[in-house]
């Protein structure tokens, strides 16, 4: 009987070993996801990148498979993209996990992700040096965040272009053809400028989730189309009626479905997602 009793208390002081343990673990890898993921992954800010934004709630991100599988470090997508330095992205201001952080981190997931105990006061983060980007990167981060003020420019000239264009048709008046001919020529001049700053924002600000990279792709064949359309309405007069008139008019009208969804596209990526006209 003293055998089996003291095999339960050995069992029970084991237990209470290990839950330290794991709390311990809890308690760095909150210290150093709020050190170096925080800012753009905590719960506080309104847009987190990738629409990932509780990075410290421990308990949530050990359960999502997509990030974390318990026990399975090499299987656990978030911790290769820290040991590859692809998080913290290349425009955060905080340096790559350190090698004991990463080891942390591994050991965490080992021990099967667990949270933070439910009355664990939350640990103050460790400070971190910021570090500070290249001139040169950060100008051209600078200039990606200027690619919303300036998308409504090319598609508001492209969508009144078409409405010229129905004018032009209804009243067969050929004086619309050279208000659409303008109109078509300014946006194609201005598309690429738009669509090269979308790209600096996308590649600066770390957005790399499949909505970005439709959204960043459709971008860059309407600043083509553009171009085209810019093409067809200038190598001929495009008289009312002709062949050409109507090949330029389905471009246009082409041109016209790839800015509203590329539109769409953008309005889900700011608002929340594809869902964002929902009633």
């Amino acid at each position: 009987m003293n055998g089996i009793r003291i095999l339960v208390v050995l069992a029970i002081l084991s237990g209470w070993c290990m839950a330290d343990d794991k709390s311990a673990l809890a308690t760095e890898v909150y210290r150093i996801f709020n050190a170096k993921c925080a800012d753009c992954h905590g719960s506080h800010l309104p847009k987190p990148k990738g629409k990932f934004g509780y990075v410290l709630d421990l308990a949530r991100l050990g359960k999502n498979a997509k990030f974390i599988t318990p026990g399975d470090v090499e299987d656990s997508k978030l911790y290769q993209m820290v040991e590859d330095n692809e998080m913290p992205g290349e425009d955060a201001d905080v340096p790559p996990l350190t090698p004991d952080e990463l080891k942390t981190v591994a050991a965490w997931i080992k021990a099967g992700s667990p949270g933070l105990p439910a009355d664990a006061p939350l640990p103050a983060p460790t400070p971190v040096v910021k570090k500070s980007r290249p001139f040169f990167p950060r100008l051209l981060a600078w200039f990606g965040k200027f690619h919303s003020a300036t998308t409504h420019f090319p598609v508001g000239l492209l969508m009144a272009a078409v409405l010229a264009e129905a004018l032009a048709w209804l009243t067969k008046r050929e004086s619309w053809l050279l208000v659409v001919r303008f109109l078509v020529i300014v946006a194609a001049a201005s598309a690429p400028m738009v669509a090269t700053l979308g790209w600096l924002n996308a590649k600066y600000e770390n957005h790399n989730d499949p909505l970005t990279e439709w959204h960043r792709w459709l971008g860059i064949t309407t600043a083509v189309w553009a171009i085209v359309c810019a093409v067809l309405v200038c190598v001929s007069e495009c008289e009312e009626g002709s062949p050409e008139r109507k090949r330029f008019r389905g471009a246009l009208l082409l041109g016209a479905l790839l800015v509203s969804v590329t539109g769409f596209l953008g309005g889900a990526l700011s608002n929340g997602g594809l869902d964002h006209y929902r009633w």
